[in-house]
């Protein structure tokens, strides 16, 4: 069977074989993971009915996997909770697709779900990117906790880990100066600056299309800066 008939047939079997759509422009930046997760599947054959999505869960291809249950959650078909709280439970599963798992049950209203993301903050981000992906979830459900973790990420010497930190941001905006367990408060502004300082051009860049994305003075300010990465 050639690529193109397995993706048409939702038969995809390897990485190699899968096609990553381009995000268009004009996608709204809080919507572009719900827009990415329902355009991956659709570009390799998928429908986004439940049994076929809850299928993808035996995929044993997590990208596969992650953006099926984030789908779930934007779909909110009461029929996937069982799939999904198994999913997010299991802690012989992925990480990053027990994430997504998890804010499906929360954006389904459904007990469980945000207990998964806090405790997913614990894991090191080095390692994982789901604490990271906790923690920006965890921020549109208006819980800062997270902060640390990805503010700790932002100094990171993997380039890959500093990414998904950044990604990260723009859900904190709104928690700016709300305070932090412990001791602290958000410091979007200084996180921020530490993103557009990192040496690689992507996570500069990233840092750039979020601030531009907003109408605020401050994002305007550091826009105008000269980058010294």
């Amino acid at each position: 069977m050639s690529d193109d008939n397995a993706r048409k047939k939702g038969k995809i079997r390897s990485l190699d074989e899968l096609v990553i759509p381009r995000r268009p422009s004009g996608i709204p930046y809080p919507k572009g993971d719900d827009f990415d997760a329902r355009a991956l599947l659709t570009a390799n054959g998928y429908t986004t009915e439940t049994p076929e999505l809850t299928g993808l869960f035996e995929s044993g291809l997590t990208v596969l996997q992650a953006a099926a249950a984030r789908l779930l959650g934007v779909q909110k078909d009461s029929s996937a909770i069982m799939a999904l709280t198994h999913l997010a439970h299991n802690t012989q599963a992925d990480e990053t697709v027990r994430v997504q798992a998890a804010y499906a049950l929360v954006r389904m209203d459904v007990s469980g779900g945000y207990d998964v993301l806090v405790s997913l903050l614990k894991l090191p981000p080095e390692a994982s990117p789901a604490p990271l992906q906790a923690a920006g979830i965890l921020a549109r459900l208006n819980d800062p906790q997270g902060f640390p973790v990805v503010q700790q990420a932002l100094y990171s010497h993997n380039r890959v880990t500093a990414m998904i930190a950044c990604k990260q941001l723009y859900a904190f905006i709104p928690l700016d100066g709300h305070p932090l367990p412990g001791a602290g408060k958000v410091d979007i502004y200084q996180a921020f600056k530490q993103a557009l300082a990192r040496p690689e051009a992507n996570i500069a860049g990233e840092a750039q299309a979020q601030l531009a994305a907003l109408d605020l003075d401050w994002a305007r300010t550091l826009l105008s800066q000269p980058r010294h990465g």
